[in-house]
């Protein structure tokens, strides 16, 4: 554990902060997904039991990070009647390497529901398996916060996600096609010769 989530951990104890269940998930639209496919990652929120208002209006900061050899990142949208924090806009770009970092800073989200959804493209390889991490963009304080009817923080738990990555399946024509051309590669090897 780093010092700064224990010392986070020990000022939640101090101020007699109970433990909450909320979480925020990535839910792909697909867990295998053909090479070169198109799929989409909903990022959906848990948060019943936040403390706070209920129905509340939840403002939060999420770090989604993948490998830009397996996967190629194509937009996120937001779900209807939320909206980007005024000077935080559209979600934030950025490429360390073969790592890429979407930052996404959002309001007005209910207490259950789906902030909004990535689209990604399938890149890499046959067989790899492309994993998308999710977590909080503040990791000493944490950014999540019930708005309703004042500022309520909160700690959800983050839960990425993984994509397998398969080979692009061949039309069945093309398996008839194979069928049909061996059928008549073996009947003339087998053809008897004329005298």
């Amino acid at each position: 554990m780093h010092i700064r989530h224990l010392a986070a951990a020990l000022l939640l104890t101090a101020a007699g902060a109970t433990a909450q269940a909320a979480s925020v998930t990535l839910v792909p639209s697909a867990t295998t997904v053909a090479q070169n496919g198109a799929f989409t990652v909903n990022l959906v929120l848990s948060a019943a039991d936040a403390p706070g208002g209920h129905p509340s209006r939840i403002t939060g900061q999420v770090l989604v990070d993948f490998n830009t050899t397996l996967l190629n990142y194509t937009g996120f949208t937001l779900a209807s009647g939320l909206s980007f924090v005024p000077g935080g806009g559209a979600p934030v770009v950025t490429t360390s390497g073969s790592t890429r970092t979407v930052n996404l800073w959002f309001e007005g989200a209910p207490d259950v529901g789906t902030i909004g959804t990535f689209s990604f493209t399938a890149i890499g390889g046959p067989g790899s398996l492309a994993t998308l991490g999710l977590k909080d963009a503040d990791d000493f304080a944490g950014s999540f916060v019930n708005k309703q009817p004042t500022d309520q923080r909160f700690y959800p738990v983050f839960n990425g996600a993984q994509v397998n990555i398969s080979a692009v399946p061949l039309p069945a024509g093309v398996w008839l096609l194979g069928t049909a051309l061996a059928g008549l590669a073996a009947r003339r090897r087998f053809r008897p010769v004329a005298a």
